[in-house]
């Protein structure tokens, strides 16, 4: 049962997207009050383990990471995750005019160490909408959606400390290259000439270590064989200045590890040994050690900063909604172009044929059901990283605003407009086609406020997604409108269109377009 569980879990869209918006309606003041009780009792935990390695799962890692850090001096975040983890950019230790670094901060938690957390680009626009990303010198996220991790997007991590909390820092240097000639190097806080930074978007990676478990090694289990994270280990010999182990097995599988003295205080490790299969851990006075495996859990949150071009209304009618002073300009093709026009016949037949083939009730679907419950579970486990990576990117890669188009969200929208009828959306949503990087291209629907009210007006239900469409237009509602005078000011403008939904599309050199089904990939791994 639990491997056709999680089958269906992947397939069955219509009940994740359910599930998110019930359980924020409903269950928030009961969720608060456990939360500090666990976040209570977890910190005490952790105090208790006196800076030993602490088994924690997924859900409590994200309970200490939803923790704000509070003001830090000299750092200026961009925009916060989860309440506990801040983006900005700057220089490590350095004057605030250089900005060529990327910045996370983020609570102190266990287990975690330099080469664990990553940042990974999506793309960095200047405010001429030109994307200045380097993907050439690097390893940021290529055309075709990959970014494989490095040396160059992990984060060096510091130790910082704001009155009595303690937090983590992570830095690291971002490529940059001009578009115009694809030759010059520029840094986030200089685009070069007028330009400036425009939208920045992106994840933060971290890898995990949950359910930790650990084996201790004395002097009384010298030369025993005994089994270990699927293979053999052996305490080898225990000397005044090193302890040593031989692991058969694969190095891969082995956490970490910890030399303790007499009085079981952890040792600093100043040196370590590796030749063939034996390991030397040098320390003054060891008397025992305890190594370490886990299971690692990688968890992915998108970011984004800058000020994102929003096509705002006064009132008009009829036609597109007038422009006013965007922060940075998007291109959008012409209705008359003929890629424009060739994504827009398709695209209410794309997504609706799209969550008409997720339907965990169809025969094909089934069928797979079956298949992939007779997978290794590590097979199938591979399979729902695979869907899980691809419904989180595709909000960003579609320019969708990814402080509200999390995985729920997006699925229980794109669920919606999937069962919608076409002539109805047809009245009520007006198709755009955004310009990205290359030839890739973003169907963008665009709801009809006035319409929607009309089609609804007699209509006594209130769907799920009216709360999603009221949080887009809340976020979308506060803009910088120019006077007459040309005075900026911030005020609340009425959105007579707003955007509810985008897919992406690529074309080739005929001119013929592609629709990219977020589900793509996840049907790919299952064919292969």
């Amino acid at each position: 049962m639990r491997k056709i569980k999680i089958v269906l879990i992947a397939l069955t869209i219509v009940c994740y997207g359910y599930g998110f918006s019930q359980s924020q309606q409903t269950e928030q003041t009961m969720k608060t009050k456990n939360n500090q009780e666990e976040r209570i009792a977890l910190e005490k935990r952790i105090a208790d383990a006196g800076g030993d390695y602490v088994s924690l799962t997924a859900a409590e890692y994200e309970l200490l990471l939803s923790q704000p850090v509070g003001d830090i001096e000299g750092f200026d975040p961009l925009v916060k995750i989860m309440g506990g983890i801040m983006v900005g950019y700057g220089y490590p230790d350095g004057p605030k005019v250089y900005k060529t670094d990327i910045q996370i901060v983020f609570p102190n938690i266990p287990n975690i160490s330099a080469g664990e957390v990553y940042v990974i680009f999506d793309h960095v626009k200047g405010s001429n909408g030109l994307d200045y990303l380097d993907r050439e010198s690097n390893t940021e996220i290529k055309v075709d959606g990959s970014y494989p991790e490095s040396d160059f997007t992990q984060l060096n991590l510091y130790i910082k400390s704001a009155g009595s909390k303690s937090y983590l820092l992570g830095s690291r240097y971002v490529n940059l290259r001009d578009p115009a000639d694809n030759m010059t190097v520029r840094v986030l806080g200089a685009l070069g000439g007028e330009v400036g930074l425009g939208v920045v978007s992106g994840k933060v990676v971290m890898e995990l270590p949950t359910n930790i478990t650990g084996l201790t090694l004395a002097k009384e289990d010298i030369g025993i064989e005994k089994p270990f994270a699927g293979g053999l280990i052996t305490l080898k010999d225990i000397k005044d200045d090193n302890i040593s182990f031989q692991f058969k097995g694969d190095r891969g599988k082995i956490y970490s590890w910890n030399a303790y003295d007499n009085a079981n205080a952890i040792l600093e490790i100043k040196n370590l040994d590796i030749t063939d299969d034996i390991y030397a851990l040098y320390a003054i006075h060891p008397n025992s050690m305890r190594i370490y495996k886990s299971e690692v859990v990688r968890k992915e949150y998108p970011f984004a900063f800058g000020k994102e071009s929003q096509v705002v209304t006064k009132e008009v009618s009829p036609g597109l909604p007038e422009k006013v002073s965007p922060a940075s300009p998007i291109v959008y093709l012409d209705k008359n172009d003929p890629i424009a026009i060739a994504i827009k016949e398709r695209a209410l037949s794309d997504i609706k044929q799209s969550v008409s083939k997720s339907d965990p009730e169809s025969p094909e679907n089934k069928l797979i059901a079956a298949k992939v419950a007779a997978w290794p579970q590590e097979k199938q486990d591979q399979l729902m990283k695979v869907y899980e990576k691809s419904i989180h990117d595709y909000p960003a890669q579609a320019h969708l605003d990814v402080k509200i188009f999390n995985a729920g969200t997006f699925l229980m929208v794109y669920t919606d407009f999937g069962k919608m009828n076409p002539k109805m959306m047809a009245e009520e949503y007006d198709i755009r086609v955004q310009s990205l990087c290359g030839n890739n291209y973003a169907a963008e629907f665009w709801e009809d406020s006035e319409a929607h009210a009309r089609a609804n007006a007699n209509n006594p239900n209130v769907e799920d997604i009216e709360i999603i469409k009221d949080l887009i237009r809340l976020s979308s509602g506060q803009q910088s409108v120019s006077d007459e005078d040309g005075t900026k000011t911030t005020k609340m403008v009425t959105l007579k269109y707003t955007k509810m939904m985008a897919l992406l599309y690529t074309s080739d050199k005929e001119g013929s377009v592609t629709f990219h089904d977020p589900f793509q990939a996840m049907m790919d791994f299952i064919k292969q």
